[in-house]
C-alpha cells in the first residue's frame, strides 16, 4: 500500500536520519570538521568586535579628556568666579603680588588599579638598590688586595706546617739529650691538658706570631744541632752548615 505524500518518513529509514543529520547544528552536537570549522569563525568574529568595541570605548574617553584638560577655565566655574570676586585677573598670577602661579597645577590621572604610594615606594626602592650596590663595592677589596690576601693565607699555612715539623725534631733531639723540658713552650708541639683547656695564661697575651715562632725555633735547630729542617739533615758542624745549607729559609732552597 502506498503512502502519501502529507506522510511523514518512517524514523528508521535512511533517509530520516539524513535529514535530522544535516540540519541539527546546535553548538553542543557539532559533527563535521565543517562545521567545527564554521562556529570557530563565528566564534572569533565575535571577539573581534568585541574588542574593537571596548577599544573605540576608550580611545573616546581619552580623546574628551585631553579635550577638556586643554580647555581653560572660564567664569562658569564656580571656583573661577570666586577667584574673581577676591580681584583675581585671568592672565595674572595668583597672591598679593600676583607673583604665584598662572597656570592650574596638572591633573595626572589614575587609569590602573596600583597603590597610590606604589610608584614613589618604587622608586625610593631603587634609589635603595643603588646604595646597597655602591656599598657593597667599596667594601669589597680589590684584586690586589685580594691576591695579596691569599697569598699571606697560603704563607701562613706553608709556616705551620714548618714549624711543627722543627717542633717534632726538636723534642726528639731534646730528648735524645736528656732535656726533659722544651727551653721555650713553642719549641715542642703543643699538647694541652683538657683541664687546662678553657684557661688562658698570661703568657698568651703578648704571644709571638706564626712566623717568629718558626724563625726563633729554626735558628735553635741550627745552632744548638746544626739541623736544618728544609734540607732534612744534620750537619757535622757550623762551618758544614754554613757551606752546605743554601740558607736559613725556605725561599733559600
Amino acid at each position: 500500500m502506498a503512502t502519501s505524500d502529507n506522510e511523514e518518513d518512517d524514523y528508521m529509514s535512511d533517509a530520516f536520519l539524513n535529514i535530522e543529520t544535516v540540519k541539527d547544528v546546535r553548538p553542543g552536537l557539532l559533527m563535521t570538521h565543517e562545521q567545527q570549522r564554521l562556529h570557530n569563525q563565528m566564534k572569533k568574529r565575535k571577539e573581534c568586535q568585541l574588542i574593537n568595541k571596548t577599544t573605540g570605548l576608550k580611545a573616546l574617553e581619552e580623546q574628551q579628556r585631553q579635550e577638556g584638560l586643554e580647555k581653560a577655565i572660564d567664569s562658569t566655574n564656580k571656583g573661577f568666579s570666586l577667584l574673581q570676586k577676591m580681584g583675581y585677573k585671568p592672565g595674572s598670577g595668583i597672591g598679593k603680588n600676583n607673583s604665584g602661579r598662572v597656570e592650574p597645577i596638572g591633573i595626572v590621572l589614575k587609569t590602573d588599579r596600583k597603590g597610590l604610594g606604589r610608584e614613589v615606594a618604587l622608586r625610593e626602592i631603587r634609589e635603595m638598590k643603588k646604595l646597597m650596590l655602591r656599598s657593597r663595592r667599596s667594601a669589597e677589596p680589590s684584586v690586589c688586595e685580594y691576591r695579596e690576601r691569599r697569598a699571606q693565607e697560603a704563607a701562613e699555612k706553608l709556616d705551620r706546617l714548618d714549624l711543627f715539623r722543627c717542633q717534632r725534631v726538636c723534642r726528639q733531639m731534646d730528648l735524645e739529650q736528656d732535656i726533659q723540658e722544651p727551653s721555650e713552650k713553642f719549641f715542642w708541639p703543643e699538647e694541652v691538658p683538657e683541664d687546662d683547656a678553657d684557661e688562658p695564661e698570661e703568657e698568651e697575651l703578648n704571644i709571638i706570631s706564626l712566623n717568629e715562632q718558626l724563625e726563633i725555633l729554626n735558628f735553635y735547630l741550627r745552632r744548638t744541632y746544626n739541623y736544618c729542617v728544609y734540607c732534612g739533615t744534620v750537619y757535622e758542624d757550623e762551618s758544614d752548615l754554613m757551606e752546605e745549607c743554601p740558607g736559613p729559609n725556605r725561599q733559600d732552597h
